[in-house]
């Protein structure tokens, strides 16, 4: 039976947080009237007030860490856009495909998974992608302590396994991909762990409340960048193929105008001054547009680990 792990949320600001971004366009942009949220109220009688620009963040890291980034990322995109931003905070990937499809909010930080997930109810259109290292992939690695006698997957048999979120590619579906293949879409697990993050994830194998888990690759290299006490506990069993890094997307429906302003910005990031400097603190080297066939391994695997339970 599944638990949920709670674990403190180290301070790492990644991926999901690479939404500050700059352009070189000094020109004023056009405002756009946003369609307003189902069951919104207007503010003032006889006045109507300009929707902000609503951004969808999952509430994955600590509340501190999550207000800095993504405060600062809505004062800086309505310094850029010269339009209102605000930031609309859910508690996983399913709450934020639900505010997308709902058109409670217009962008939303994606983890691959989630975005596939999304497709299956709505039509969200892919804004930027981060490329770093030079690459627009990721990987999962499955993870266990060092000086343990794990080798392999085979070797996890009856262990206790951490998952990250039910969306998450390299946090979840690629070790139900690998045990679908094996025939061993049940019972495979002693025990299974639901942690929130990979962050969590990695911090419950080091604390020996969880034998091994899959997370993402790159958070995984930025901690042992960093010297986390965590991940240098953790040795890798195993590295899945690459998948297409985690998207941000907008909503349908969303004013063509609105997207085109956004989509300047992101991928005019590595082009501006300061742009440049938030980029190299986030660890990615810019944003891009997809490239063709980016998610087609993720697609696939996404089919195949949607009928498994690795739940005992």
């Amino acid at each position: 039976m599944a638990i949920t792990y709670r674990a403190r949320a180290i301070l790492l600001v990644l991926l999901s947080a690479a939404a500050f971004c700059g352009c070189r366009d000094s020109g004023k942009i056009k405002k756009v009237q946003l369609r307003a949220a189902p069951g919104s109220a207007e503010a003032g009688a006889g006045v109507q007030e300009e929707k902000p620009l609503r951004i969808c963040v999952a509430s994955i890291l600590s509340p501190e860490s999550s207000f800095m980034t993504y405060g600062e990322l809505a004062r800086y995109l309505g310094k850029r856009l010269d339009f209102p931003v605000k930031v609309i905070f859910k508690k996983n990937y399913a709450a934020a495909n639900d505010s997308l499809k709902n058109s409670e909010s217009d962008v939303a930080f994606l983890c691959t998974g989630g975005y596939l997930a999304a497709r299956e109810t709505s039509s969200p259109e892919i804004l930027a992608v981060p490329v770093v290292g030079g690459k627009m992939v990721y990987n999962s690695v499955i993870v266990a302590r060092k000086g343990g006698p794990e080798r392999g997957l085979a070797d996890l048999k009856g262990k206790v396994f951490a998952f990250s979120d039910v969306f998450f590619l390299t946090g979840r579906m690629y070790v139900q991909g690998r045990l679908a293949d094996l025939k061993q879409t049940s019972g495979f697990f002693g025990g299974t762990v639901f942690t929130g993050s990979h962050d969590n994830s990695i911090k419950a194998v080091a604390e020996n409340l969880a034998d091994a888990a899959c997370v993402n690759s790159l958070v995984y290299q930025v901690l042992l960048g960093r010297g986390d006490q965590y991940a240098e506990k953790l040795k890798v069993l195993e590295t899945s193929p690459s998948f297409g890094n985690p998207p941000v997307v907008v909503r349908e429906g969303l004013p063509p105008e609105i997207k085109i302003k956004l989509r300047a910005v992101f991928l005019g990031m590595n082009k501006d001054e300061e742009g440049r400097r938030v980029l190299k603190a986030i660890s990615v080297d810019r944003f891009s547009e997809p490239a063709p066939g980016l998610y087609s391994s993720a697609e696939k695997l996404y089919a195949k680990a949607a009928g498994a339970d690795l739940r005992k």
